[in-house]
């Protein structure tokens, strides 16, 4: 979902958009997402896309390969009983994967008979959904002069004694982390996401040549999802991902869906709280000082597709990845123009996407093949107050939770044992507690456009999407002091350096009974509370070959007045159903595993309690 940017005189608090969850085709109509564009499909031992071209095969080898693809596809095709489709499309997506487009719209049953027919073919490893993955929402604020202090880049400090505004028990001590080094210019973070608008906070000499993956383009009628007159090219520039009711309006099954709002520029605000320019005598600062942003648009109009994202995690780090398809139904016709190799590829991947599936396929075997070449992918734990959206919850990927400036859980966040680490995004003043318990948001670079980009602005915003730029910069910091670690070292890092979660006699811990603002453990929001020093120091030590000592960490209360009183008022959000948030295998709900049809992540405004 998109994040709205905060303004004087916007009606915010008519404007807050979540994340919903994909569901399935049991739940009621009016809260499915988009239909589904494609499938993604992974024939049995299917050879690389670019296998051809790396591994320099001799002509009769390469005919062999794509004569034994070409078999395998037209068995599961007519084994399916598609033969008599026609029109349909198959288009190299991922390391070995085709995506299949239908020659014609299809209702929910026949995508939901599609997948499942091929999906029993013994010449299919798996199939998917391709979905359109919703931005992880920001939960928006007014501009305000508390919003200049940038309280979650501060040292750690405050007790239950201190006023509220003084309380920092949650953040990650970026401040005391600078002491020890701001980062390098030598690592390279990737942002996927809305792509990127000129901010003078964010100048070109920090900025590497970028990508847009962005596919939904039609040349002949010049229209399409993308925004920025073509598909895939080599300009990550973000023309606004906001949608008007005229639009919805002229092409309703294109935006089957959408809701009408205003442009994000989350991709923005997201590079922004990595490595906005510090120490500049202008705007606000940035998480990581020095390093080399990577900017990649995986994300229009209504969202991403998981096709898109995934090749942009892997173009991100290196790989190569098709920039034109030759919209074939032979799957050995290939690619017909592939994107240039990216000469700088990514340490780590921000990806502040997702929705209430589970990993799927696609997405593992992507992050998977990253995980191998040293890439570290941090995504947001969600925004729905249940369990952790995907891919947060993939395996290999650092999911992050949500705090509130004291330490405890946001009313929004997600949360789950598939989560890593949790760190400060913000608490707004939504569920029965904020007006007692919310504070002033993360200040970030934006945009004031409506539809188009506009002027450079800051605002503060609220949600999951802005904590993981801080674990981001966090890994980019350890990344400056120690080069040389894995992917499994910096995420051990992270965990054994974390702060204990704080404690309270008055909040019980986070549990689908007690979703809203709550008490974490290691089970629900990762390791810890992210310290950003600890984390640098673990660092450090290691790559010297020397231990590391743990801080005897004291027990944080954070019972107080304020808590106290919200206490009283009653559960800060309902109980949310164990099934609301997927289940697993393939991306299928846990309820009907197998058999449902998984749509795309919508957009829902949730009601405000009184």
């Amino acid at each position: 979902m998109s994040a709205v940017p905060c303004r004087p005189g916007r009606p915010w608090r008519r404007l807050l958009p979540w994340c919903l969850a994909a569901l399935a085709p049991v739940v009621a109509a009016s809260e499915a997402g988009p239909a589904p564009v494609a499938l993604i499909v992974r024939l049995q031992g299917a050879p690389a896309h670019a296998a051809a071209r790396t591994q320099r095969l001799d002509a009769s080898t390469l005919a062999a390969q794509r004569r034994l693809q070409r078999q395998r596809w037209q068995a599961a095709w007519q084994g399916a009983g598609l033969a008599s489709e026609q029109g349909w499309r198959l288009q190299p997506v991922g390391q070995a994967s085709w995506r299949l487009v239908p020659g014609r719209t299809l209702s929910t049953a026949e995508w939901a008979g599609w997948r499942s027919r091929l999906a029993a073919r013994p010449e299919v490893a798996w199939v998917e959904v391709d979905t359109r993955e919703p931005v992880q929402q920001a939960l928006p604020s007014p501009n305000d002069p508390l919003f200049a202090q940038q309280w979650w880049l501060h040292t750690v400090a405050g007790s239950s004694a201190n006023a509220l505004a003084d309380r920092r028990r949650g953040v990650p001590g970026l401040q005391q982390a600078w002491a020890q080094g701001t980062g390098s210019g030598s690592t390279v973070v990737a942002v996927l996401d809305t792509g990127i608008t000129t901010h003078p906070e964010l100048p070109s000499a920090r900025l590497l040549p970028g990508f847009d993956m962005v596919s939904n383009w039609d040349a002949a009628s010049g229209r399409g999802l993308a925004q920025d007159g073509d598909a895939r090219d080599a300009d990550p520039s973000d023309p606004g991902d906001g949608v008007s009711a005229a639009q919805i309006a002229a092409e309703p099954s294109r935006y089957a869906g959408c809701s009408a709002q205003v442009s994000s520029w989350h991709g923005t605000t997201v590079a922004g709280l990595i490595a906005a320019q510090t120490d500049n005598a202008s705007g606000g600062a940035g998480a990581l000082w020095s390093t080399r942003l990577l900017p990649v648009r995986v994300s229009g109009q209504c969202g991403a597709t998981l096709s898109d994202i995934v090749d942009g995690m892997r173009w991100a780090a290196g790989l190569q990845v098709c920039q034109r398809w030759a919209d074939s139904q032979d799957p050995s016709a290939g690619c017909a123009q592939w994107a240039p190799t990216n000469p700088n590829p990514a340490r780590v991947i921000n990806l502040s996407f997702g929705s209430q599936l589970a990993c799927g396929s696609e997405y593992q075997a992507a992050i998977d093949e990253l995980w191998a070449l040293g890439v570290v992918v941090v995504a947001p734990a969600g925004n729905r107050h249940a369990e952790p959206a995907r891919p947060a919850n993939c395996q290999r990927v650092i999911g992050v939770a949500a705090l509130n400036r004291d330490g405890f859980k946001a009313n929004y966040s997600n949360f789950g044992s598939a989560l890593r680490i949790a760190t400060v995004g913000g608490d707004d003043s939504d569920g029965l507690w904020g007006s007692l318990l919310a504070d002033s948001g993360l200040l970030a670079p934006g945009n004031n456009g409506e539809l188009q980009p506009g002027s450079p602005v800051w605002s503060a915003h609220y949600g999951s999407s802005f904590a993981a730029p801080l674990v981001t910069a966090t890994v980019g910091l350890m990344l400056a002091a120690a080069p040389s670690l894995t992917p499994a070292q910096l995420l051990e890092g992270l965990q054994l350096s974390a702060r204990p979660h704080v404690r309270s006699s008055l909040v019980g811990a986070c549990s689908l009974d007690n979703p809203g603002r709550c008490i974490c453990t290691s089970s629900q929001c990762g390791a810890g509370i992210l310290d950003a020093e600890q984390a640098v120091a673990w660092a450090r030590a290691t790559a010297s070959g020397s231990a590391w000592q743990a801080p005897n960490w004291p027990e944080v209360w954070v019972d107080s007045s304020e808590l106290a009183q919200a206490v009283a008022l009653g559960p800060d959000r309902e109980a949310v159903s164990s099934t609301s948030s997927g289940g697993s295998g393939g991306g299928a709900m846990g309820l009907v595993a197998g058999a449902a049809l998984v749509l795309a992540g919508a957009l829902l405004r949730p009601r405000r309690r009184p």
